[in-house]
């Protein structure tokens, strides 16, 4: 015998919204800029209260000095508040993606999670 899922109406609302945004935007791109999943889950954190434009010309330099999460863990925390000043926020930014960066280290062996469950405590 299976195990039947109950969803709530809320998350079955959400499903019905993704497969309508899907069908009306199949090849939505993504337009940060970035090389490898831990780059983007660092643009996407840059991003919030601000442009893609503008993260894109914060993340080629910070990307050079912190190519993956070890090095971005490791960083200075006065060094990565000033790359990311100019996307606003700064402070917390940094301190977040310092923070995301360690958990990944630490906790995933230097890899972006694949279980949402833990994508969640990044």
């Amino acid at each position: 015998m299976g195990i039947v899922k109950k969803h709530s109406a809320g998350k079955i609302r959400a499903m019905e919204i993704l497969v309508r945004l899907k069908r009306l935007f199949p090849d939505a791109p993504c337009t940060l800029t970035y090389s490898t999943p831990i780059q983007l889950l660092v643009a996407v954190i840059l991003s919030a209260q601000c442009t893609d434009e503008r993260v894109n010309l914060v993340t080629p330099e910070l990307f050079r000095r912190f190519p993956d999460a070890k090095s971005i863990s490791a960083a200075n925390p006065d060094e990565l508040m000033e790359l990311v000043r100019s996307t606003g926020f700064y402070r917390n930014k940094a301190k977040n993606i310092q923070a995301a960066c360690t958990m990944i280290e630490g906790d995933f062996g230097g890899e972006i999670p694949r279980v949402m469950e833990d994508l969640l405590k990044l």
